[in-house]
């Protein structure tokens, strides 16, 4: 009988171990998963703050590079300026050079530009009138008018621009 009871305590020693052992295992599990929580819990309050850092860093660049922006502008805005004031003092230095000459020649120096953009614009109409009108065969009218017409069109309108545009700085508004 003491071989059966001592047999029967250690089976119950052993059923009590196996128990504590059930219940030591469930509540290591239970600490595990609290502790997985209270991390992630962690991460996200890590992953917020780089999301608002990263999100001040994006503003005092884009503040940085606006500044850079408006200064770039100020820039070119005075680089403009002083660009058609040399434009401008050369042109007069050019005409001043020229010296005196006989009057025909001062006319048809004086009349030359004129000239020049006047025959650029009728040429202009008379190509756009003559396409319009079917004068000209389909091939020919795709081909040269296109081409004819965006050149003239350049030339008629930058002649006109430099020759008599206003060359006086642009005010800001």
């Amino acid at each position: 009988m003491d071989i059966i009871a001592t047999a029967g305590g250690g089976l119950a020693g052993g059923a009590l171990g196996a128990a504590f052992g059930a219940l030591g295992s469930i509540l290591n599990r239970g600490l595990g998963i609290f502790e997985a929580r209270e991390k992630r819990k962690d991460r996200q309050l890590e992953m917020a703050h780089e999301v608002d850092r990263w999100a001040q860093d994006l503003k005092l660049a884009a503040e940085a590079r606006a500044g850079q922006i408006e200064a770039a502008k100020q820039a070119l805005a005075r680089t403009d300026a002083e660009g058609s004031w040399q434009g401008l003092n050369a042109s007069l230095q050019a005409e001043a050079g020229i010296g005196e000459s006989w009057p025909w020649v001062a006319a048809v120096r004086a009349l030359t530009r004129p000239a020049l953009t006047l025959l650029l614009w009728i040429l202009f109409a008379a190509l756009f009138l003559s396409a319009a009108a079917g004068v000209l065969d389909d091939a020919t009218a795709a081909g040269v008018v296109r081409t004819a017409v965006e050149t003239i069109a350049f030339s008629a309108s930058t002649a006109l621009a430099w020759w008599f545009g206003d060359r006086a700085p642009r005010r800001e508004g």
